[in-house]
Order: C-alpha cells, then structure tokens, then sequence
C-alpha cells in the first residue's frame, strides 16, 4: 500500500503537467490568432490591398498581400490562414485590417472572420485543460475532489 500512493502522486502529476502542455498548444494554435482578429476588428484600420504572391502546396494556399498604411509606407504580410477552398490571384485586390501601432498585424477581412469559429474552439478545450491540468497539479491533498452538483435544501 505504501508504494502505491507515490506512484499514484506521479502519475496525476504526470497527467497535470500533460494537460498543461496541451492547453500551451491550444492557446498558441487558437488563441493568437484570435486575440489578433479582434484586435484588428477592434482597432484596425481598414485598407485594400494587392496580392503579389500566392506561397504554399498544391492544395492550401496562402496569400501574400501588399499594401500601403497611412504613414505612406508599403507593407507586404503573409496572411496567417490558408485555404483550400478561397483562392487568391495575383494582382486581385483584397480587403483587409492593418494595426497603425503595428502594420505587420494584418490580415484579409474575409480569412481572418471566416476562422474565428475554430480559434474559439481551440481557446476554450485550451482552458479546459488547463484548469484540468492546475486542479491534478493542485496542493496536497487528503481527500480526493469531487464536485457535487446535487441541490441542497435551503
């Protein structure tokens, strides 16, 4: 009995510091790119811009656009999303968002909007399991959580 109990206690750490690094992933994979769109759709300036490039495989392409900010400066970016299904050419104009603070945050209205569905979704199984990996890793503990959810007589 007594060599169970560590190796159980590794083993729920093993699995919180498990659970914490995929929470990591999620938020880089979902969360980045979603912070950015609504700060874009929030503070953005809107621009048109020109597709000078079109960069990656056979299937998913991704565009790279050029445009022109207020400070009179030409900017070019390459859009964080590609598309399988969306295709740009080259010379075709596009509408997009430019942060002034920082015209290298950019992105094509219509790429940066059509993703938010999936950037929420990865944001939020990133929170699951993070608060799954703080509560295994939480302080010691004698009894094990449970939540009861049963309603108590008032």
């Amino acid at each position: 009995m007594e060599q169970e109990k560590p190796a159980k206690k590794n083993s729920i750490k093993l699995l919180g510091f498990g659970l914490l690094l995929g929470a990591l992933v999620l938020f880089v994979v979902g969360g980045y790119p979603l912070i950015k769109q609504i700060a874009l759709d929030g503070f953005g300036l809107e621009v048109t811009g020109t597709v000078v490039e079109v960069a990656g495989e056979d299937q998913v392409k991704t565009p790279i656009v050029q445009f022109t900010a207020a400070d009179g400066k030409q900017y070019t970016f390459k859009s964080y999303y590609g598309n399988k299904n969306i295709r740009f050419s080259v010379g075709e104009d596009v509408q997009m968002r430019y942060l002034a603070l920082n015209p290298q945050i950019a992105e094509i209205n219509m790429l940066g909007r059509i993703n938010y569905f999936s950037n929420i979704e990865s944001t939020c199984i990133g929170m699951f399991l993070l608060m799954g990996g703080l509560l295994s890793l939480g302080g010691k503990r004698d009894k094990p959580l449970t939540l009861d959810f049963r309603r108590r007589k008032s």
